[in-house]
Parts: structure tokens; sequence; C-alpha cells
């Protein structure tokens, strides 16, 4: 048995994971609310169960078999508000095209000089902003269910890396009596990732690939379908092979495990307050924290915030429940995610406005007696990369500064 990791999220003190470049990637908006990005360049990933097709305005729900709500003006505006920069969706008619998807966010959030992504497996579609490669639908060997899987192109000038999706939908409901098909599931799944780490097979990805696993597991048995995904215990060994945990250190993955806005204590991610079962955490987001972490997460509950904060989101109060005011179904999960690495730029601009002037000298000065602090704005200090601010620093800072 691998011992589980516990997610660490980024502390203030100590230089231990860096920005590569806030200049290189596009600016953000801040809206003052806890939907801000820490950084612009930070990898926004959301993952959301839409209940089937709800998301179109081309269906009926009075003549749809699984459904009877939609949620066609409330899901582009979370589109909007959220700004991911991929995002996984569940409970898509498989036989959908996967374009249906991409125009909804052309339409919404256009790119500048470019278009959506989108692919489909089972009925989960990835839906991206950067290109999309080395797309399946199927494991090998298989799982319970197919599942959407994807490389996604990231940019050279922004990131170390590309990363890897795969986007999944358990077995639902039956309480333990479903925990063979999901265990099934996560044993292919480790499988998979043990595949994409090595050389050759089915699929190889580049070494060092962060590979994030998402989307809504319903987790509604035991614990073991998690507890293999996140540290590769295989239950199947005879068809799927002998344990491998899945981050390219050799160590388990991480579970984000976000709460309702950021705070609080609520976790819940599924909720249906006309059903007899209680709200529950139904969907995850896990990823390799050796390659990237977790700098920022939520959970969107739209019916917490406050009206200015909504406001400031262009979001109303209902727009992440089914059927109000009771019926909630499920809930977007927001991960903002950055990639690790050493500074490689030192360029003067330690309060992060984009450029190196005067109002920067302040920030620099705090830095220099304290030694630690923002590890972004040490990144963007630390000249001489020893992982602190020190003498060493100021000459080049000062040259900078006095740069035109």
């Amino acid at each position: 048995m691998h011992g589980m990791k516990t997610l660490v999220r980024p502390s203030v003190v100590g230089p231990i994971f860096f920005l590569l470049s806030v200049s290189a990637s596009p600016l953000i908006a801040q809206t003052g609310t806890f939907l801000d990005r820490p950084v612009s360049s930070d990898l926004r990933v959301v993952t959301y169960n839409v209940h089937w097709d709800s998301i179109f305005p081309d269906d009926d729900p009075n003549n749809h078999p699984f459904r009877s709500f939609d949620k066609v003006d409330e899901f582009r505006r979370v589109i909007v508000a959220l700004n991911p920069d991929i995002m996984c969706l569940q409970e898509i008619n498989g036989d959908r095209n996967p374009q249906d998807i991409a125009d909804i966010f052309d339409q919404v959030l256009p790119l500048s000089g470019g278009q959506w992504q989108a692919m489909i497996g089972h009925s989960n579609v990835i839906v991206s902003r950067y290109p999309l490669s080395m797309m399946a639908e199927h494991t090998v060997p298989a799982g319970q269910r197919a599942q959407a899987m994807a490389l996604v192109d990231l940019p050279n000038e922004t990131y170390l890396s590309d990363i890897y999706l795969i986007n999944e939908h358990y077995r639902c409901c039956g309480g333990v009596d479903n925990d063979p098909q999901r265990q099934q599931q996560s044993d292919a799944v480790v499988n998979w990732m043990r595949d994409a780490r090595s050389p050759g097979e089915f699929i190889s990805l580049p070494e060092d690939t962060p590979i994030v696993v998402l989307g809504d597991f319903n987790i509604v048995g035991g614990p073991g379908p998690l507890d293999t995904l996140l540290c590769g215990n295989i239950s199947d060994e005879g068809t799927y092979g002998n344990d491998s945990p899945p981050d390219w250190d050799g160590t388990c993955n991480v579970d984000v495990h976000p709460m309702h806005n950021g705070a609080g204590s609520d976790d819940y991610t599924w909720r249906n307050d006309n059903s007899n079962f209680d709200p529950g955490r139904l969907d995850y987001i896990t990823f390799s924290d050796s390659l990237i972490m977790a700098v920022h997460d939520f959970v969107l509950n739209t019916t917490l915030m406050s009206p200015s904060d909504l406001n400031a989101v262009g979001l109303q109060q209902f727009d992440v429940v089914l059927n109000p005011p009771g019926h909630f179904d499920h809930l977007p999960l927001v991960v903002d995610f950055r990639f690790a690495q050493p500074p490689i730029i030192a360029d003067g601009d330690v309060n992060l406005d984009g450029v190196t002037d005067g109002r920067d000298i302040a920030w620099f000065a705090e830095l220099l007696v304290t030694g630690t602090g923002d590890t972004l704005r040490i990144a963007h200090g630390d000249y001489n990369g020893s992982g602190m601010i020190d003498l060493g620093d100021v000459s080049e800072f000062v040259d900078g500064l006095l740069s035109p």
C-alpha cells in the first residue's frame, strides 16, 4: 500500500514553486472576488457535470429521456465568469458533435486569432482554448466505461510543458454494489497512466508531462476506487498489471479537494434537496503534484455569493442550480495550476504590474530585508537564482529599473 499524499497549498514563504513567465501570457481581468486567478498565466482547469445536454438550446427538455430542466443561459454565464483554459464536461450525449460544444465557447468567450477545440468520449467532453492531440476514448485494456483523454498543447513561451487530461464519469449510484465497476475503471486508468509514462505500447507522453484525472467519480460506496486512482493500488492485477504509483516521481497523485467558493467547510459537489440522498462529494480533480501545483481552487456555488460579487462577475444567484431552489445537481470545480520550475527570468517587476518602475522599489526593499516573501515576487527579483533576495540581486535590479 502506497502512502497517500496531502495537498500542500502554496506558501508565501520559501522558493518552492515558480512561474515560468508572467509577461508572456494574456492578462486576465481581475474582479476582486474569489474567482480571480492569482496570476494571469496560471492554467485554469474546470470540471462540470452539466446534466444531460442541459446546456444546448436545441434540446427540448420535455422530450429528453434523462432530464426535465435546462440551463442554457446559466451555463454561458458560468463560462464567461470562470474564463477557463480547459473545461471538462460530463453528461453530454455521445452522439453529439463536439463542435457543438466548441461553438458555445466561441460565441460567449471568443479567442483572439483562434477557435476553441473540443473532443468527446462516452459522455465526456474536453474543451480547450489550446490545441488537442493524442485524443483517445478507451484505455487499453478498457475499463468499465470510455472516457475523454487528450494532450493539451500549451504555449511554449508561457508553460514548461503540455498537460494530459483524463476526463471520467464513473458508474453511478448503487453504493458498494457498484464499487466493482468503479474499481475496474480506476484499475484501467492507473494502467493507462503507467503506459503513458513508459516508451512504446499504446501511448507515450513526453517525460514529465503533468497528468490530471478529473470528472464525476461517483464515489458513493467505499474509498477503494479513489485510493487506487491516487496511489495506483490495482485490484485486478491479472488484467491491469501490478500496482503503479501514478506520479512521475513514483509517488501518489493528489486530490485537490476544493471548498465552496474557496472558503468554509462545505465540499459537496452534488446536491438535490428533493431526493432521499444527502449532498455528497462526487466530483474530483487529481494531479501529478511533482510537476504542477494547485495554487487556487474552489467549488462554485452561486447561491452563497454576495450580490456585489455576483454583479462583479456577471453571475446570478441560481446559475449553478438545476431547478431552483433545492435541486442543485452537480457544481463546477475550478483549479488554477502552476508549473514547478526555478525562475529563469528576473526583470525587477516584483509587484507584478507588468512594468519595472519606482513602485517596485518598496516591494524589492521589503524582500531584501526579510529574505522571504511571495514566491512569484522572488522569481522576479532573484536575479542570481539563489532562491532568496539578497545583496547580489541589488545592482541588477537597479540596472533593470534604469534601463529604458
